[in-house]
């Protein structure tokens, strides 16, 4: 008697091959439009992560910026409807029509080959395209953090500042931390803020065509202004913008440098002289705006860092930061495109001349801020309380420390030196 073969049983992935050519084979009558469909899956796989970063962009508010989860997700779905699609596409058909009209017989063999060929193409195309929809709106995410111009918008040489939410003032283990300084939450609109301090040249410009006439100027007991003289600083007659850090008149090669001797009430007086000229609102910037500015997302002493030098910023370099490496003392100003811009695009934040703010100055105004939790778009105290209004950033004659991100100083709105200056802002 013949010793028969016991039957051998099917592997698993035999198994799973039978079941899917028999899936096939059911379906072999339906209608084909494999590239009908490839196309869709295709467009369909681009478009949706595109479409979602632009709704990103448009619907999120300016001021924060969605987690980068939602983003992940989104784009993972897109992926995931394109799946469906090209698993569609896999059995939406049998074959081409010859140029006849008459359908092509396929085998279920032949069908099963090219359906694996089509899915494998499908899933390496979906992934790709899916992928840069991701960057796509991996870009809206992060645009926070990379401020753009506007061409139609923005005048020149000034940066859109993406608004948003950041820590101001310094903690309490900062080296140079003052007690006017109480970290609190701050939130700010978008703005377009000046790239360079206000120069010597435009400030020139200004009153030859309004013949202004600054508070240096003008003839009464408290004309002048302060310079260096030496090591000293005094109050000098006759001392007004048109003249340099010790007194001397400008020279055309320093008509790039920031203007200088010029009160709070001149700067003011120069944003609407370029208001009504222009037909645009130019202002100075409110301390918040300018310390969010400076900082351009950094949390550091500085926007360079934990340090700052005199390679990076226009200061006396024979104070440094914490017991750092002494540098050069310059004992002037310098061009205002001098040193490499922070991350928003803006020079000599720290250094070179301080920066008149629009805000009165107080004392205690960060504890009041601290105390009402997130505070948006501050404008400081009310005009009634102070006196003072604030300056930042400090300046060629100052030491390190007061050149914080942090820092806050104050005058009157008719005081001039040879260390302030101003920048603008501009609200479309």
């Amino acid at each position: 008697m013949d010793e028969q073969t016991p039957p051998q049983s099917a592997s698993p992935s035999t198994r799973v091959d039978e079941l899917d050519k028999a899936f096939v084979a059911d379906l072999i009558e339906q209608p084909k439009q494999l590239d009908k469909l490839a196309r869709l899956v295709l467009i369909f796989s681009f478009v949706v992560p595109v479409l979602y970063a632009i709704g990103l962009k448009f619907f999120s508010s300016s001021e924060s910026a969605p987690s980068g989860l939602w983003f992940i997700v989104a784009a993972f779905a897109s992926w995931f409807v394109s799946l469906l699609l090209s698993l569609f596409g896999l059995i939406s058909g049998k074959g081409r029509q010859n140029a006849g009209g008459k359908e092509k017989s396929v085998s279920v063999e032949a069908l099963y080959q090219a359906i694996i060929r089509y899915k494998r193409r499908m899933l390496i195309g979906s992934s790709i395209f899916c992928f840069l929809g991701v960057c796509f709106a991996g870009l809206t995410v992060f645009s926070n953090a990379f401020p753009t111009m506007l061409p139609n918008q923005a005048p020149q040489n000034f940066v859109l500042i993406r608004g948003g939410e950041f820590t101001m003032g310094s903690p309490e283990n900062e080296v140079g931390h003052q007690p006017n300084e109480t970290q609190h939450q701050v939130k700010v609109s978008d703005y377009y803020m000046s790239k360079y301090e206000v120069t010597f040249a435009e400030f020139k410009r200004f009153i030859a065509e309004s013949h202004y006439l600054t508070d240096a100027e003008k003839d009464s007991k408290d004309n002048g202004s302060w310079i260096l003289d030496g090591n000293e600083a005094k109050k000098v007659a006759g001392v007004n913008w048109r003249h340099g850090v010790s007194g001397k008149e400008r020279t055309p090669a320093e008509a790039n440098h920031p203007v200088v001797h010029v009160s709070w009430n001149d700067a003011i007086a120069y944003c609407q002289w370029l208001s009504e000229k222009t037909g645009k609102w130019y202002r100075l910037p409110t301390e918040a705006e300018w310390e969010y500015a400076c900082r351009a997302g950094s949390r550091t002493p500085f926007n360079t860092g934990e340090n700052l030098t005199t390679a990076q910023a226009n200061y006396d370099g024979n104070y440094p930061y914490n017991n750092n490496r002494k540098g050069q003392y310059r004992a002037k100003t310098v061009a205002v495109e001098s040193f490499a811009p922070n991350r928003f695009g803006l020079y000599n934040m720290h250094g070179n001349v301080w920066e008149w703010c629009d805000d009165v100055y107080g004392e205690k105004y960060y504890d009041e801020c601290k105390a009402k939790g997130l505070v948006e778009n501050p404008a400081g105290p009310a005009p009634e309380t102070g006196s003072f209004r604030v300056f930042r950033g400090g300046s060629w004659r100052i030491i390190a420390e007061p050149c914080r991100s942090a820092n806050r100083g104050g005058s009157t709105p008719g005081h001039r030196d040879g260390i302030i200056g101003f920048r603008l802002v501009f609200v479309p």
